[in-house]
Order: C-alpha cells, then structure tokens, then sequence
C-alpha cells in the first residue's frame, strides 16, 4: 500500500467522524455516479422523523432485546415480537408476543382495551381522540408503555431529541447484511443509536437505547422490518372482541399495576 493511498484513506475517514457528522455518501451512489452533495447527520435524522410524522398509516415489524439488571448486578437479556399496524389520528393496534409476557392493545378513536390473551384477561377504557393523547392518558394513569410508541407520535423524534446535545455519524454498518449509515446521539439519561438505510428518503431500520443513568446501564434493542406505508389494514384489526369466556378487569393505578406491555420503551 503506497503512501500516498494511506494518508488520502486517513484524511478521507477523519472528515467523516469530524464536528459537522457529515455523512458518507449520498443513497443510492455507485463508482458510475460520483456523489452530488452531502448530508449531515442532523439533515439524516430530520427526513427520517419528518417522513414518518407525514404519513397517514403504516405498519412494521420489530424484534426487541432488552436487558433486565438483577439487584446483583448482572444482566440478563429478554427478547419479544411485536407488530404494529397505525391509522392516524386515532387508531393503532399493538401485537406483542415476549418472554415475559403476551398482550394485545387496541385503539379504535373510541375506546382503548389491554388484552393478556394467556390469562384470558382484557380491560377497557373510554379513551380520548387522538393517538398522542391516548399514549399520554395510558401511560400517566395506568403505567402501560408501549414499546416504540414514538413512532406513532406527532411529533416522532421529539421526547429524544428534547435529552440529546451532541449527534455524531459513526460510519457505515450493516444490519442484516446491509450496509446503513450508523449514528450516535449523546443524551443527558439516554444515547441513543440508529442505523437507517441509505436511500434518499432514509428510513429507521434499527435502534438501541442505553438508559445511562439506571444502574448496569441496560440497553433496549430493535431491529425494524417490514415497513408497510399503505397497508389497507381492515377495521377490525383495531376493534377488540371478548374472546369467549374472557375475564373483563379494572387497571389498576401505576404504582400497583401488575399488567404492562414492557420495561424500556420510549
């Protein structure tokens, strides 16, 4: 290796990682097509979080690993599947299969129902008409935090852009075999990692949450797939229906709630 091919490698990777994040190449580049700008990470994070914010529907896939600390310190790693399916502004419907537990969640505009289909068990509530107010009310009143529930908000990336004061590009890494731009993002109680593709319109294709602050530092992993932005999904998906000999129950405060969806989310 000359040289010279060493030091322009050098120079070339040092501007990638330097103060403006600036990030590799432009989607969808290739030797026959020399790059026409660049992004910076910022310029990234925003088309990603301003294109979800402006689509009406969708659905995708994730699968979660998250880290339970023990009081002795070690962690101990859980997985889970969930599917969501988002009709905007008032209706969602959460299916998750985990090692800890099964629930499904539905919101119909109307009412919204927390169902543990292995218990038998299902509660319901008149809920407001707006999907971030439906979130709100959940989580404040009954301590049920939906995993990734940023996604479905109007404003998307705002409850983590509110904690981060330093975003940096980290390089380009594959998830699942394909290579995506990596980027950090330094928070006052969370940093957070995302890889999103490198498309012109890049999309989130993975995310990890390390909760700094609570001890052993626990991180939440998901992988996203299968994203859907015109998903025809039909009414009932969202309406719950008793199954047959269901118990109905009453949530109970957060503090004594023994009925969630999942640990780290937000």
């Amino acid at each position: 290796m000359s040289k010279a091919f060493l030091m322009t490698s050098l120079l070339t990777a040092s501007l990638l990682v330097s103060g403006i994040g600036a990030v590799a190449q432009t989607p969808n580049s290739s030797p026959k097509k020399p790059e026409s700008e660049l992004r910076t990470v910022n310029q990234v994070i925003g088309q990603v979080c301003t294109f979800l914010e402006s689509q009406k529907s969708f659905s995708v896939v994730m699968d979660i690993t998250y880290d339970d600390v023990l009081t002795t310190g070690e962690k101990v790693q859980y997985s889970a599947y969930q599917k969501l399916w988002v009709e905007k502004p008032n209706r969602m419907r959460s299916y998750y299969v985990g090692d800890q537990r099964i629930t499904n969640f539905y919101y119909d505009g109307k009412t919204f129902t927390l169902e543990s289909p292995e218990l038998n068990h299902y509660a319901t509530k008149a809920a407001p008409e707006t999907l971030d107010a439906v979130l709100d009310q959940v989580d404040q009143n009954y301590g049920i935090t939906i995993p990734m529930s940023n996604l479905v908000a109007t404003k998307t990336c705002a409850d983590m852009m509110s904690d981060v004061w330093r975003t940096q590009f980290v390089g380009v890494d594959m998830v699942n075999r394909v290579p995506m731009y990596h980027i950090l993002l330094s928070g006052k109680e969370r940093d957070y990692q995302m890889w999103v593709t490198k498309d012109k319109q890049p999309l989130l294709r993975k995310a990890i949450i390390s909760y700094k602050n609570l001890p052993g530092s626990p991180q939440y992993t998901v992988l996203l797939s299968h994203w859907n932005f015109n998903p025809k999904t039909p009414d009932r998906v969202f309406t719950f229906t008793p199954p047959k000999d269901a118990v109905k129950i009453e949530f109970l405060p957060p503090t004594d709630a023994s009925v969630v969806i999942e640990k780290p989310a937000k």
